[in-house]
């Protein structure tokens, strides 16, 4: 059976969402799902302050997802843009 993104929404709305929506499948938060056979690929976006914050909710996705039949690898991005100049300085 092949994986479909409403497979993979589906097993993430029993994910917390960060936004306070009911559910990651149903949060803005969510993008960018991609899926290639068995391999799932997507995004959480935040805030570069609450990146850390979010690692729970990641891993939490990431393991919903790989309980979805045919699901054989799962990449879960935090994606934390920061606005431009904002990077911090290189290492010396």
């Amino acid at each position: 059976m092949a994986v479909t993104e409403e497979d993979v929404r589906k097993a993430l709305e029993s994910v917390p969402a960060p936004d306070g929506a009911p559910s990651l499948a149903r949060s803005s938060a969510l993008s960018s799902i991609a899926v290639n056979g068995g391999r799932v690929i997507f995004a959480i976006e935040t805030s570069p302050d609450r990146a850390a914050a979010l690692e729970p909710i990641r891993k939490a996705a990431e393991a919903a997802v790989r309980t979805v039949p045919g699901v054989s690898d799962v990449l879960v991005a935090l994606t934390a843009d920061r606005p431009a100049g904002s990077a911090p300085a290189p290492a010396a």
